[in-house]
């Protein structure tokens, strides 16, 4: 099957022939055999040992036997010495989860559900409730595979209400394919009739596992369940809470105008009536009637309201909270009206998780829709501050998405990004992937606006592309895709693959599939990205051809920051071609650069550091037409300033072009030439790679002699090529050299704090399936000093929650300054004085292995985008090298026991090469022989220590076993001078 070709010096195999090996059965069938070798009582022990489990508390397994702890440590003893199970402290584990399976297999499948049965009902019994709370899984396990030896109406009542709580529990830590698991176990124990008497937990039951059936992406499961529920509800809450979750299923597969549809008719139940295509008058009017109902209190007295006691009026706010993403896709106007009603009811009627939300989302429509930017800050604040306050967590990614729109036109980039990755983690914590979805691909909308490098967006937008697949949201896959062609245009790749569907970038056929059917946000969206590349790459009249297709939609698209681009780019592409243009356009065009620059300069004085840059540019290009050329040349150069201020390297890049334009009209090549040498340099530092070459093909004499090359301009998060990438490998191979565990520990620590410039750091490993403190690494005034715990991870050693996150979604988390509320504010380690904190998951074949945690307390913002991209690849590499560390030290420890087993049972091993003649020796086996270590072990060596008499026997048995392939067994006396000749007998597996 395996071989090793002479010729190639290369291992040859035959996976055909490796597959029809049944090697598994061998393998059941060895560790039968050796459990069969055990006592009848260790195997009975072993049996349900099996039963619960690869591993299980004495305390446990000593209740469901009805024993003491000490008769079933007495009777498991056995099973250790034999290599089957690990004792370590007060609990038993498999050594293998074959051996475990193979134990269970030992259990007649007739038997096997009333063993069960009678362990859960032992487990039930037995625990106290405190105890059943920690070992609810256990208990559910062991009943639900006895489900049919329950007859008992009571008995399974007390089933299908420990499933509902181990399934809550399940989806609490986003298991949803477990937790659906114990919902349908919980709903088999209760029959139709059932309904009369125990309605709540009937209903509690499949509504839970409807919603998880929808977070497992099973949603014709989730909608069958849906339509069984909504008759049987009884009560508006009960209506209320099936309804949500038809909206949210409507939502997902882009039926908007349906989920609409749903909530209308299920808040007519509380007497609420939406308008039908309300006007901006109406969201006047709402605006005037919160005035009214604050009375002259600021939005922050909001936080000390009482929490909502009327359940029914919170039913209809949560339905409320619910249909507002698709509100807002259908009618912007009735998103206002929405979120309005919702702040009404949360001034008068108090506190909860949906009314934090329409805080943080009437902030975006005072600023957005009214510009009351003041305010809109004031209620996003507000927001946030509720959701912290009361741990309203299943509203917490509501709250970050809204702020996080807010702070996009009202803050720097970087605090919008921050709000948009806490939005993905929030809803991935809560189960809410819609909102997590929303904030994917906003975080690929701020990546661009903030100018960063395109293979980085790229890379950001690939990854969103997986997670909103995954959690089926198809309208923001397309939103994320046009994403992707504009950067892939920009690249000049439009031939790319994208991970969306496995096939090349097609604009024609995307274009083609362009309906009223489709969300009119993402073809807005669409037309606008549209607009600023055909801007870019020159093509003015596609660029004006996809901006007035844009703009019948841009009510879509109200409260988010594409508008910028809109707006933007359209009066760019408007000043290019207006000299040219017909008469009788160049007065809507004058109109419309009036309306676009003083939409720019409210921005602007909103929030200079995004879009000051913006409203010079245009200012400067109004000047030009005009005649103004001493105001167009200083507010070219102050469009430079701006951009270059705040690193945006495309804009400034796009400012030396126009600025480049406008001098060639005036003659002056010269200057000319060298502000379009900069734009070229701008766009090629920004990876549009499709600029740069219209560039050269429309300027030859930008020779390449004359370019400055990219090693000499300040680098925008820079890649990992333009760090000290000698360091990085010289890292790389120093963790891959090294196979002795506490060495290469040793070294990962130094490498990791040195190269990220931490105080602290930690290493988490993953032992046994627990994670643990490996070492601990700090700086001192020497260098880096480690110190090896091998420790249980305590609340006092790092963010417990923040490594719980980085074990369930493998990602990166980095806290530019921990003294700023962030997600992990709450955990209690987070209360000591952080600034920087930075924990990259080691993952080894997509499997999670340990985690490095780091920390910078002395400066904020101390874990740079480069330093995150070095330590990931030494990361990458230190899984490689911890995973064959660990296997080594395991291997030598394994020996070491086995040398000790032989040394005190006075049993020796060899091993011996029939073709070669080589052979290896134990230490006992020396000892047996009674041979110098300096003797080659061999064959012969042994066969002078065989009786004479016995010599021919033991020679023949050996060479008939090694002929014919077969393990032996023989018994024969030693001539060990000058004692007496003592009995031996081998016992040999011949391979």
């Amino acid at each position: 099957m395996i071989a090793l070709d002479q010729v190639t010096q290369t291992w040859q195999w035959n996976i055909e022939r490796i597959r029809a090996k049944d090697c598994s059965d061998n393998v059941v069938d060895l560790m039968a055999g050796k459990i069969l070798r055990l006592s009848a009582r260790t195997q009975d022990v072993l049996k349900e040992f099996a039963c619960l489990g690869s591993v299980v508390n004495l305390p446990i397994l000593a209740l469901a036997r009805g024993e003491t702890e000490e008769e079933i440590d007495t009777a498991l003893n056995e099973a250790v010495r034999a290599g089957l199970v690990f004792h370590e402290e007060r609990s038993f584990r498999f050594l293998h989860d074959r051996i475990q399976q193979t134990a269970y297999s030992l259990v007649p499948e007739e038997q096997r559900a009333q063993v069960h049965l009678r362990i859960g009902r032992a487990l039930l019994s037995g625990l106290k409730e405190d105890q059943l709370a920690e070992h609810l899984f256990d208990v559910a396990n062991q009943l639900n595979r006895a489900a049919t030896g329950l007859m008992e109406l009571d008995e399974r009542t007390r089933v299908a209400s420990i499933n509902l709580r181990v399934g809550r529990k399940a989806s609490a830590a986003a298991a949803y394919a477990s937790a659906r698991t114990y919902f349908s176990a919980g709903m088999t124990m209760l029959q139709e009739q059932d309904w009369a008497t125990h309605y709540a937990l009937m209903f509690d039951l499949r509504l839970e596992c409807a919603r998880a059936e929808f977070l497992s992406g099973n949603v014709e499961q989730c909608e069958q369940l849906i339509e069984e529920l909504l008759p049987r509800a009884t009560s508006k809450v009960d209506q209320a809470a099936v309804y949500c979750l038809s909206i949210e299923s409507c939502t997902q597969k882009s039926e908007n105008d349906q989920a609409v549809a749903s909530a209308r008719a299920c808040l007519r139940l509380f007497d609420i009536d939406l308008p039908v295509d309300p006007g901006w008058e109406t969201v006047q009017a709402e605006y005037d009637s919160i005035s009214q109902s604050l009375a002259g209190r600021p939005p922050e007295s909001l936080v000390d309201q009482p929490l909502m006691i009327d359940h029914e009026i919170e039913a209809a706010i949560q339905v409320l909270s619910t249909v507002v993403p698709a509100a807002f896709i259908t009618d912007s106007r009735l998103w206002c009206i929405l979120v309005s009603r919702m702040v009404r009811i949360g001034i008068q009627h108090g506190t909860c998780g949906a009314a934090a939300h329409a805080y943080g989302d009437w902030g975006c429509v005072l600023g957005h829709v009214l510009q009351r930017y003041s305010e809109a800050d004031s209620f996003g604040k507000l927001a946030c501050e509720l959701i912290e306050k009361y741990g309203f967590v299943a509203h917490r990614a509501h709250v970050y998405y809204a702020t996080a729109n807010i702070a996009i036109f009202a803050h720097p980039v970087t605090t919008a990004i921050d709000r948009f990755r806490m939005t993905v983690r929030a809803g991935i914590e809560a189960g809410d992937l819609a909102f997590a979805s929303y904030g994917k691909h906003q975080i690929v909308t701020a990546l661009l606006l903030q100018n960063n490098p395109l293979d980085e967006v790229w890379q950001e937008s690939e990854a969103a592309v997986q997670f909103v697949r995954e959690a089926k949201y198809n309208n923001i896959l397309d939103i994320i895709w046009s994403q992707q062609h504009f950067i892939a245009t920009m690249q000049g790749e439009t031939t790319s693959f994208s991970s969306y569907n496995q096939v090349r970038l097609d604009e024609a056929e995307f274009k083609s599939q362009l309906s009223d059917t489709q969300m009119p946000l993402m073809i807005c969206w669409y037309w606008i990205l549209e607009l600023k590349s055909r801007f870019l790459l020159g093509d003015y009249a596609e660029a004006l051809d996809a901006a007035e297709k844009a703009q019948p939609l841009l009510s879509a698209s109200a409260a988010h920051i594409q508008l910028l681009d809109y707006f933007f780019y359209y009066a760019l592409t408007v000043a290019a071609g207006y000299e040219n243009a017909p008469a009788d356009r160049q007065e809507p065009w004058r109109q419309l650069l009036s309306m676009h620059l003083e939409q720019l300069r409210l921005w602007a004085e909103i929030n200079p550091s995004t879009f000051a840059d913006k409203h010079a540019l245009v200012s400067a290009e109004i000047a030009r037409l005009e005649g103004r050329d001493a105001d167009a040349m200083r507010l070219y150069e102050r469009a430079i300033h701006l951009a270059r201020e705040h690193s945006f390297v495309q804009n400034e890049g796009l400012a030396h072009e126009v600025a480049a334009r406008y001098y060639s009209t005036l003659s002056i090549d010269r200057v000319a030439r060298a502000y379009r040498l900069n734009a070229r340099n701008g766009y090629e530092r920004w990876g549009a790679f499709a600029k740069v070459k219209k560039l050269d093909e429309l300027y030859p004499d930008l020779s390449e002699e004359q370019r400055v090359p990219l090693s000499s301009l300040s680098t925008i998060g820079a890649p990992v090529g333009q760090l000290d990438l000698e360091t990085v490998i010289k890292a790389s191979q120093a963790l891959s050299g090294e196979i002795m565990l506490p060495r290469l520990v040793e070294r990962l620590m130094q490498c990791t704090v040195e190269l990220a410039g931490a105080e602290k750091g930690l290493l988490v490993l993953v032992r046994r399936g627990e994670s643990q403190i490996e070492a601990e690494a700090a700086t001192v005034e020497d260098g880096v000093q480690v110190t090896f715990r091998q420790t249980a991870i305590t609340p006092h050693d790092l963010p417990e929650s923040m490594l719980q996150y980085v074990v369930r979604t493998r990602e990166c988390v980095v806290i530019d300054d921990a003294s700023i509320r962030n997600l992990y504010s709450e955990d209690e380690y987070m209360k000591k004085p952080l600034r920087s904190i930075l924990c990259i998951p080691i993952i080894k074949q997509s499997k999670f292995t340990g985690a490095l945690y780091l920390e910078n307390n002395l400066t904020p913002g101390a874990f740079t985008a480069a330093r995150v991209a070095v330590l990931e690849l030494l990361a990458s590499q230190a899984a490689i090298s911890l995973d064959n560390a660990i296997l080594y030290s395991d291997l030598q420890r394994s020996e070491a026991i086995l040398a000790q087993a032989q040394s005190i049972s006075h049993t020796g091993s060899f091993c011996w090469c029939s073709d070669s003649g080589g052979a290896v020796f134990s230490e006992e086996t020396y000892n047996i022989f009674e041979l110098d270590r300096t003797v080659k072990p061999s064959f012969e060596v042994v066969s002078k220590r065989i009786f004479p008499d016995d010599i021919d026997f033991v020679r023949n048995v050996v060479q008939q076993a090694t002929r014919e392939k077969v393990s032996y067994e023989i018994e024969h006396r030693l001539d060990l001078p000058p004692k007496n000749c003592t009995s031996g007998s081998w016992s040999s597996l011949v391979m």
